[in-house]
């Protein structure tokens, strides 16, 4: 089961938002574009067991505006089916959809109200039989109102938010991980091929079922659970019951039986606790630091994913919270896996969480003034651009989904060189969220800037004209016109005559004075030496690398 499509109005920083999810989906932004708010749209409507008014407040409603309604309406894959009654047919329910709103006339004018449909494709909710089906009379039918607890229960939706409480997580909780987990083993506990071998009060060893020694087992402890003081409660429940009835107590005890009943084996499951042990202390896993618990809740998250669980939806806020570099790249691994069977959505604020093979999968969020909008990238993900993607996996290039404007060069000499130019002119890379990319050779170049076009992202390209990549020069003189194309829609493309090194040489002075400025650092790579060269407050910025800088701090600048 998965999320196919949502449409959220008027939630929060969200104005509206309409789109497809795919089966993994990370949400890239920067803070306060409203990702979480998408998450939250979700799991408020999916994640409670009984959804009401209080669930929403003011602060819920974009802009405050206690005039607009909160509508959000989810298409789940496949539809959910549901049979009113035990006898009728299934119905197909593909969408649920809810709306906060006020009543518009009556006593009850602006009080807020909850409305929860069902919807078929028709926009209508389904019809379904006023009665119980019986044979030899004709069915009537009736739209479906409401949200039935069948169709709700049925969505097993998992929300890990940033506080990483582990108590979310354990059993005890009716959507977490440990419940669907601990719910395959119940499931397995009491299938009727579970056999064990015990012994019997005269101590002859027998066959019997785990379900069934389970029993045996809490009947005796429930004996010994059966204090004077709890029969007499007991008692007294029965004798009470049976007054209110209209009953004698001593006449009538045989026509109503009361009694406590132990546990059966998921509410045992359920009731289990997760410890800690150190040296000679045990500690209740749950009053553990932050830092332990969000280990623990990922190390549950990889158990997930190691029993193959199918089937639910799960919503991550920033997984790579308190992880080093190494346990992300990890987690993401276990992320990808887990969506596989079941649907994983997340933000995310690290490279290490997206990879540019799978850029189909990276919804960008960004705010203006209308209010929060995911951008999805137009382009293709077919087998053949996937596989010549495979070898670019660099947590460096992945940067281009978090950056506001990204420059693509071929190179590391221009990429170390640029950022030095631009540090001279008082001008922090960093701090503007642009990202230098370089892409692993001139043939790439067009590769990554149709990806940029896709997501509009601004972006620039900076090439040699004649590069060592392409042997063919009628064929480069072909694909450098591909990467002039690119120059439009702000998109800026600026070519180096021949290569950075001769752009370099004409800024200078000519040959000689290039070479007695390479004499000054010696012993160094051609790469290493340009960001030198660049540093130094002694050398003039080469023209073209000025027109560059004025173009990411936003200035109109023609690439040529």
């Amino acid at each position: 089961m998965k999320i196919k499509h949502i449409t959220i109005k008027n939630f929060r920083s969200i104005k509206q938002l309409d789109f497809d999810i795919p089966q993994v989906c990370a949400l890239v932004g920067p803070n306060n574009a409203g990702k979480s708010n998408i998450l939250k749209a979700i799991q408020k409507v999916l994640g409670k067991d009984w959804l009401a008014v209080s669930t929403f407040d003011l602060d819920d409603i974009h802009a405050r505006d206690p005039e607009l309604d909160i509508s959000i309406s989810i298409t789940i894959d496949p539809p959910i089916g549901y049979r009113k009654f035990k006898e009728s047919d299934i119905v197909d329910v593909p969408t649920l959809s809810f709306e906060y709103t006020r009543y518009k006339v009556g006593e009850k004018k602006g009080q807020p109200r909850l409305q929860q449909q069902c919807i078929v494709p028709n926009g209508k909710p389904p019809m379904v039989p006023k009665k119980a089906p019986k044979k030899g009379q004709k069915n009537e039918y009736e739209p479906l109102i409401g949200i039935p607890a069948e169709i709700r229960e049925s969505v097993p939706l998992i929300y890990i938010g940033t506080n990483r409480s582990l108590k979310e997580q354990l059993p005890s909780a009716r959507y977490s991980l440990l419940r669907q987990l601990f719910e395959d083993i119940n499931e397995d506990f009491n299938d009727s091929s579970q056999i064990i071998t015990v012994q019997d009060c005269n101590g002859q060893e027998i066959s019997t079922s785990r379900r069934k020694h389970f029993q045996e087992l809490m009947s005796k402890a429930m004996e010994l659970l059966k204090t004077d003081k709890f029969i007499q409660l007991e008692k007294s429940i029965k004798e009470n019951a049976l007054r209110q009835l209209g009953l004698d107590p001593m006449l009538d005890s045989d026509k109503l039986d009361l009694f406590f009943s132990p546990f059966d084996t998921l509410d045992f499951y359920k009731s289990l606790e997760l410890r800690v042990k150190e040296a000679c202390f045990t500690i209740n896993a749950t009053e553990l630091g932050e830092g332990i618990q969000n280990a623990l809740v990922l190390a549950i998250l990889q158990a997930f994913e190691v029993q193959r669980k199918q089937g639910a939806i799960l919503l991550i806020e920033e997984p790579e919270m308190f992880l080093h570099p190494q346990m992300q790249r990890s987690l993401y691994k276990t992320l990808k896996e887990i969506g596989r069977t079941n649907q994983v959505i997340y933000t995310t604020h690290s490279p290490h969480f997206v990879g540019i093979p799978d850029y189909d999968q990276v919804g960008l969020v960004r705010k203006n003034d209308s209010g929060t909008f995911v951008k999805f990238s137009t382009l293709p993900n077919d087998e053949r651009r996937k596989e010549k993607l495979l070898k670019e996996l660099d947590p460096e290039r992945n940067e281009l989904f978090f950056a506001s404007r990204i420059l693509f060069v071929e190179g590391d000499t221009e990429k170390l060189a640029i950022p030095e130019y631009a540090r001279r002119l008082g001008f922090d890379l960093d701090k503007a969220g642009i990202s230098v990319i370089e892409v692993g050779g001139k043939r790439n170049l067009a590769e990554f800037g149709l990806m940029a076009q896709s997501f509009n992202i601004p972006f620039g390209i900076v090439y040699d004209e004649d590069s060592s990549d392409i042997n063919n020069k009628t064929e480069e003189a072909h694909y450098n016109d591909e990467l002039d194309n690119f120059s439009n829609n702000g998109n800026c493309v600026w070519r180096f005559i021949k290569k950075y090194e001769d752009e370099l040489k004409t800024s200078v002075g000519g040959d000689t004075q290039y070479q007695l400025l390479c004499q000054k650092y010696p012993n160094v790579g051609k790469p290493a030496r340009a960001r030198l060269i660049a540093a130094d407050t002694e050398t003039e910025i080469p023209g073209k690398i000025m027109e560059i800088i004025l173009w990411l701090r936003g200035n109109s600048g023609a690439g040529k």
